[in-house]
């Protein structure tokens, strides 16, 4: 039995006081880095409805200054009353969006025409907010109904981002002692197998040394 203990001890891997530090410190980073992922998902939902009267154009939505969604949007003519023809087109989008203040901006580029327009909306977590884009009189942007908040364009909220940035270098903090941990453990279990080998000796069972 005793040499049974024996071989089992020197199977099992004890690690030294360093790597419990580290394997400690590694699943304390892997919760935050898990909390940190969560909370930086979308939470929100921006419904973009646009109308146009052109056969191709491109669309660019942009969040806080920042490109969100790129598309081509195409058209059909249509004739009024069988001898007029107009082009008219509907482009729908959802995009997922953080839940706060924004301003987003939507620009629409086609032959003779490029025009950029911005709105600011309060995105509430877990809602859907629409916004109406119609390319008609130089391009007009408003939220349907009460979702967004409508207002005129401002500078993006600063908390907002501010918040977004802390939660990128948090998630790089947590990803980088995780990798740390992983490195400290693997370099322990190496260590302690090289000893093992380098030391084959079994410990003899208790009853030969009675006997002897």
């Amino acid at each position: 039995m005793a040499q049974v203990r024996a071989r089992l001890s020197n199977t099992v891997w004890r690690p030294s006081p360093r790597a419990g530090l580290a394997l400690s410190l590694g699943f304390l980073a892997a919760v935050l880095l898990g909390i940190s992922a969560f909370l930086s998902l979308p939470s929100a939902t921006l419904q973009l409805v646009c109308r146009h009267d052109f056969r191709s154009a491109d669309i660019t939505v942009s969040i806080d200054g920042e490109v969100v969604h790129t598309d081509t949007l195409t058209g059909a003519a249509r004739k009024w009353w069988g001898v007029l023809e107009k082009v008219e087109g509907t482009y729908a989008r959802t995009l997922p969006v953080s839940a706060g203040r924004h301003v987003v901006a939507v620009q629409l580029r086609a032959p003779g025409y490029d025009r950029t327009r911005s709105i600011q909306g309060e995105f509430s977590r877990g809602k859907e907010s629409t916004l109406r884009v119609d390319s008609g009189g130089g391009l007009s942007l408003a939220w349907r109904g009460t979702g967004g908040g409508a207002s005129a364009a401002e500078p993006a909220s600063s908390s907002s981002s501010w918040f977004r940035y802390a939660g990128s270098i948090m998630m790089t903090i947590f990803g980088s002692i995780v990798s740390a941990s992983i490195g400290v453990l693997v370099q322990d279990f190496l260590r302690s197998r090289k000893a093992r080998v380098a030391d084959p000796g079994e410990v003899q069972p208790q009853s030969s040394k009675i006997a002897s």
